[in-house]
């Protein structure tokens, strides 16, 4: 029987090769965490980039109804009367009459003119947005005089007529990307 003997040399080439895979699945498991660590970071700055843009895109919504107010506000009589341009629309009907309104679809706001509805850029930081809106009258089931509710008619001193009207605002980016933000919002006119 021959013995042989082991040397400092045989043990450590073993060895290599076993440091050498050990390193080999280490490098992969780093590799594949970084590879990780990247796709949630960019998902996350996706996230934040949308919600940026949403932000933004309320805020001049919020706008957009501050101006449909203005509009109605500054006219000396109702818009029913006045007929201000594109931005009022009486109420619309089906067979059986006057109908409340409802939100335009998306085809309405895609093809929005300056005959059909108002229109104004809006810069909000970085973004641009275009924000259009239409008011209708509210058409409430209270005392109505030309599809307008009326809190109170009547002549003399102190006496208001109030109206209301509903309004619809909607904001897009101005280079058509992003979400479009559609908003209702009651107005009320007093003279």
């Amino acid at each position: 029987m021959k013995q042989e003997l082991s040397t400092p040399e045989t043990n450590l080439s073993k060895e290599n090769g076993a440091i050498l895979v050990i390193t080999l699945v280490l490098v992969l498991v780093i590799t594949l965490a970084v590879l990780a660590l990247m796709y949630l970071t960019r998902n996350d700055v996706l996230i934040s980039s949308n919600m940026a843009v949403q932000s933004a895109a309320q805020e001049a919504t919020d706008q957009g109804v501050t101006a449909a107010n203005t509009s109605l506000q500054t006219l000396p009589d109702w818009p029913e009367i006045t007929s201000p341009g594109s931005w009022y629309l009486p109420l619309p009907t089906n067979a059986n009459g006057p109908t409340r309104p409802t939100v335009p679809p998306a085809s309405f706001w895609s093809s929005c003119t300056g005959t059909t509805c108002a229109s104004i850029p809006i810069q909000y930081g970085s973004f641009n947005f275009n924000v259009q809106y239409v008011m209708y009258p509210a058409g409430a089931l209270a005392t109505q005089v030309g599809g307008n509710e009326q809190n109170q008619t009547g002549t003399g001193p102190g006496v208001q007529s109030i109206r209301y009207y509903v309004v619809y605002v909607h904001t897009s980016r101005t280079n058509g990307g992003g979400l479009g933000v559609t908003v209702q919002a009651i107005l009320r006119k007093v003279q």
